[in-house]
């Protein structure tokens, strides 16, 4: 049997969700209560039973976009029955994947500049904690080498992956080609390893 409290717990976490999604498409400025109440099916009232404001709303929409990749990441790299680098990959479309083309990126600097503003420290900890997790896993595994490459540290190597990543993720239009191009940057940064599955097959063949 549902109970009061699951049904109100149900019912912020599908605020918050589709809050995200406008605060993403439309940007944090031009986005109103009244844009995010009829997002949600509420009257403003309604959604001011929830959030008292904007800020509020937005604030809490980013940290449980940040929860939810915090816990599909590290899910996803403790796959011990998949390979390294499927496990990797996995880790970082959870990261940087799960949102591409959501986010109009006339809007980018705005919403990063809103999360700094509302957020404080919590989105630059939540990549170290990212990073730190990969590292951990790269240390495990013993792969911290490129090849003919002086020896890396498994944080330097992960750090190095999370920048291509981020690259990519604002580089490429669906989660589709960012998890092609990084399934190739994991190829090229982990050489000798393979992916169990290397992806949809949508990055064009070379010319040549």
């Amino acid at each position: 049997m549902t109970t009061t409290h699951e049904h109100s717990g149900d019912r912020r976490a599908g605020i918050l969700q589709t809050a995200a999604k406008v605060f993403l498409r439309y940007g944090f400025k031009k986005t109103s209560m009244d844009d995010l109440a009829r997002s949600v099916g509420l009257s403003r009232q309604g959604l001011y039973l929830h959030f008292k404001t904007k800020e509020e709303l937005f604030q809490a929409a980013i940290l449980n976009i940040m929860e939810g990749a915090r816990t599909a990441y590290q899910a996803a790299l403790a796959r011990s029955d998949l390979p390294l680098l499927d496990r990797l990959l996995g880790a970082f479309v959870a990261f940087h994947g799960c949102h591409i083309g959501q986010l109009d990126e006339q809007y980018v600097g705005e919403i990063l500049e809103a999360a700094s503003s509302l957020l404080g420290d919590a989105p630059a900890e939540h990549e170290r904690r990212f990073i730190a997790d990969v590292a951990k896993l790269l240390g495990d595994a013993g792969e911290a080498r490129r090849a003919g490459a002086p020896e890396v540290s498994p944080r330097e190597l992960a750090e190095a992956l999370c920048a291509t990543s981020f690259g990519w993720k604002h580089r490429v239009a669906t989660p589709a080609e960012y998890r092609d191009r990084m399934a190739i940057a994991l190829l090229i940064a982990l050489p000798g390893n393979r992916l169990r599955n290397k992806g949809t097959k949508t990055v064009p063949a070379r010319k040549r």
